[in-house]
């Protein structure tokens, strides 16, 4: 838009003398001068659709009809001072304050044009490129922007509700309500239509201090709202399943199932068991793989409320947004599409049961407060209801984080944590009680090969030495994850080194190998004996039972007595 000019008297300056000055060069038009002072301008294109050539430039409007501009003035400042009626000239003058070149009407018009069109088409690919469903609605609630996520969340083509009344659509949108109340949302959970669930950022839309419309952008969590019911559903039918085989089979041990008779453990479970039968809360700590679920649930059957519900909820995995929903359910009607029943959350389903929480160090700072609230008085609200609903729940928590270490940086409530610590129980984890591990392989691999149809019935001596001589990050979770892939992957009957992964053999320090081997070796042997012994025993001497207590052929099991040296009458 800026052409170089040619400087000139207007004086007795004709149009056609003004053709002859500008020539066949470069300059795209001329300023008129009196001094210092511009007086006037016109385009070359004008003078080459003038019908009169010897009319004298000074003399016509358009010419005469100029705006001086600095160099630093913006295009906002051009548009933005322009008068109604004719569009002027302008013309920009350089640091020196003469004239460098002017800005004809016509190529302003066709820029602006060109600027809109690119404009517009840059906001489309970028609507539709994410992958939020974006609305865009205007200061009278006429959508003006609706991408193609939002046609395929809702179904809606773009040609059917654009400059249509979103209130013809929808009954309750978070996009009105920020343009009504002027204000921001921020990933706000939101159930727009029966059956959809979103996610949604929104806000308005302001021209400097005037509202002009509003804009949402909403991300589908349907899938996962829908995996996590199903999950809590399946869940239920496998803790009714548990409790119909349970009274199938008469009265169990819930700590049996607990493997390892090491003294850190037999510790542990015997709190456990005095705890159980105690409405007190129990704090469970330990590293990840320790089996803090595993005791909890053996603390509920163990207690007076087995045959009420056993609860589990993640603190970890449920999106902050739901977690009150989850918790404490929703009254019906608490928003559109919602059922009209209403939903009972985690803890009324728990009444007269426990509830189980798990990584109780994730908690979300806001629920705390909330859970403090039932914890102390057995009584909340639904999301959206106003009638207090009592429950008897007994709580156990269980978490891997370093909860004085939170408590100090004022990230977990003081008085939480001492309504949770009532009890606490300490997970050893599997390197503090290794002589536990050779029980837990053979387990494993008999659990394993009855599962994948392989008949694995020994484990070479250096396997498990290097097994006991690893430090087992992921405990017990690891332990039998590793185990199952050997068990697969194992051509024949034994387990040999080769068949271990690499991190397990890497950490055996090279310069201490043959000595490490030689005292876990005599440590496997004795664990072994004694392995074989209380199997023995169990079995009332009974071979064929004890064999196959232990998962491995008779003729296995005379073999390793006589080798352990083990009476075999």
């Amino acid at each position: 838009m800026l052409h170089p000019v040619v400087p000139a008297m207007p004086e007795g300056l004709t149009v056609n003398r003004a053709r002859a000055m500008l020539g066949e060069g470069e300059y795209r038009g001329l300023v008129l001068m009196e001094g210092s002072k511009v007086t006037g301008a016109c385009p070359r294109g004008y003078l080459a659709d003038c019908a009169d050539g010897e009319v004298l430039l000074d003399t016509i409007d358009y010419c005469r009809h100029v705006r001086v501009i600095p160099p630093d003035a913006t295009l906002e400042d051009i548009v933005r001072t322009r008068q109604p009626g004719l569009t002027p000239i302008h013309v920009i003058t350089d640091a020196t304050g003469q004239p460098a070149g002017i800005i004809d009407p016509d190529h302003l018009i066709r820029w602006l044009a060109k600027e809109l069109y690119l404009t517009d088409n840059r906001l489309a690919a970028v609507v539709d490129t994410v992958n939020e469903a974006i609305t865009i609605i205007d200061c009278n609630e006429d959508v003006v922007c609706w991408n193609s996520q939002a046609e395929k969340l809702y179904d809606i083509p773009a040609a059917q509700i654009i400059g249509q009344p979103i209130k013809s659509f929808f009954t309750d949108l978070v996009a009105t309500q920020v343009l009504h109340e002027n204000r921001e949302v921020r990933n706000s959970y939101h159930q727009p239509c029966e059956g959809t669930h979103v996610l949604i950022n929104a806000g308005p839309i302001r021209l400097k201090d005037t509202l002009i419309g509003s804009i949402s952008a909403e991300r589908d969590i349907t899938e996962l709202v829908q995996l996590h019911q199903d999950l809590s559903r399946a869940n239920s039918q496998v803790r009714l399943l548990e409790k119909e085989i349970k009274n199938m089979n008469g009265r169990h041990d819930p700590f049996k199932d607990i493997m390892g008779h090491s003294r850190r453990l037999a510790e542990a479970v015997a709190v456990a068991r005095r705890v159980a039968g105690t409405n007190a809360s129990v704090l469970i700590r330990g590293e990840s793989g320790t089996g803090k679920d595993l005791f909890a649930e053996a603390m509920h059957k163990e207690s007076g409320r087995s045959g009420k519900p056993f609860i589990t909820i993640n603190c970890g995995a449920i999106p902050p947004t739901l977690f009150e929903s989850e918790l404490f359910g929703y009254q019906g009607g608490a928003f559109t599409g919602a059922d009209r029943k209403g939903k009972p959350g985690k803890f009324e389903m728990a009444d007269g049961g426990t509830v189980f929480l798990d990584e109780i160090g994730e908690l979300p700072p806001e629920m705390q407060v909330k859970l403090l609230r039932v914890i102390q008085q057995n009584v909340f609200y639904r999301v959206g209801g106003s009638q207090p609903i009592k429950v008897d729940v007994r709580i156990i928590a269980a978490t891997h984080r370093n909860l004085e270490d939170m408590l100090a940086k004022r990230q977990f409530r003081e008085d939480l944590y001492y309504r949770l610590n009532v009890v606490a129980l300490e997970m050893p984890p599997l390197r503090e009680r290794k002589e536990d591990i050779p029980e837990l392989v053979y387990t494993f691999i008999n659990e394993f090969s009855h599962q994948h149809q392989r008949n694995i019935s020994r484990v070479a001596p250096e396997v498990m030495s290097i097994l006991l001589g690893y430090s087992w990050p992921g405990n017990v979770r690891e332990l039998r994850n590793i185990l199952e892939r050997m068990v697969i992957l194992v051509e024949g009957d034994t387990i040999n080194v080769e068949h271990l992964p690499k991190t397990v053999k890497k950490q055996t320090p090279k310069g201490r190998e043959q000595e490490t081997s030689s005292t876990l070796a005599d440590l496997t042997r004795r664990n072994e004996r004694d392995i074989i012994a209380r199997a023995l025993r169990q079995a009332k001497g009974n071979k064929a039972k004890a064999a196959k207590a232990l998962g491995i052929p008779r003729s296995t099991l005379y073999y390793r007595m006589k080798t352990l040296k083990l009476d075999i009458e």
